[in-house]
């Protein structure tokens, strides 16, 4: 069970792997690049959100066969201590999303590079969608391949094997986002054995890239329409 298991994760790590390569490559696997601009193929960005998606949520979950909402949910519940310190951690993470977020915008406005105006029915679009690949993209790292390799090596080497996968799978980004893998992976990781389950990691993933991104969105819409009056 063990060994069919590692293959399962072996296979979608690495499909994942070579989409995020060949996201890179095509340059449609972020919205907003290192110098603070929108991509300029919104139609590969949702596509290689949505293979993801598939790669890392349907493929494991059908074959792997754990149940969902237990490694989401967990088998306990958490007293108010470590509620009240899970929404303190996640209030400090959104305001650094807020401030990356504006200091990128700032860079944007000193940067010579092509600015992208894209439309709000794409942003309704890939706000849901990225949401969604967010929820798969931790259940898969913090929840299925986390708990399964705390059981079978304990929890140390559990904890390096998914902050390694996790960087390795940032390489193909910048230097700096790759760097920030590593205290936001301890953390993530740390949170979901802390409270047993995945959905600890994947609201504050999901808050973190929402408020960044939109706070983004609405800098470059505020500026848009200053712009055309």
């Amino acid at each position: 069970m063990q060994t069919t298991n590692n293959t399962i994760y072996l296979f979608s790590y690495v499909l994942f792997f070579v989409l995020s390569w060949i996201g890179k490559t095509y340059n449609s696997n972020r919205l907003i690049n290192d110098n603070g601009a929108f991509t300029s193929r919104p139609g590969n960005l949702i596509g290689f959100h949505i293979i993801g998606i598939i790669v890392l949520g349907l493929v494991p979950v059908i074959l792997l066969k754990h149940s969902i909402l237990e490694v989401l949910t967990g088998n306990k519940t958490p007293d108010l201590l470590l509620v009240f310190l899970y929404l303190l951690i996640f209030m400090v993470m959104v305001t650094i999303a807020f401030k990356q977020s504006k200091s990128a915008y700032e860079k944007k406005q000193g940067s010579s590079e092509n600015r992208t105006h894209l439309s709000p029915d794409f942003f309704i679009s890939y706000f849901i969608i990225r949401a969604l690949f967010l929820f798969v993209y931790e259940l898969w790292f913090r929840g299925f391949l986390l708990f399964d390799c705390i059981s079978w090596v304990g929890t140390p080497l559990a904890v390096l094997v998914n902050i390694f996968l996790y960087v390795s799978v940032h390489i193909f980004n910048s230097k700096k986002e790759m760097w920030a893998c590593f205290p936001f992976g301890i953390l993530v990781c740390f949170l979901s054995i802390l409270f047993d389950a995945a959905w600890p990691a994947i609201i504050l993933h999901i808050g973190f890239s929402s408020v960044y991104e939109l706070s983004m969105y609405r800098f470059n819409l505020n500026n848009f329409k200053i712009a055309k009056s």
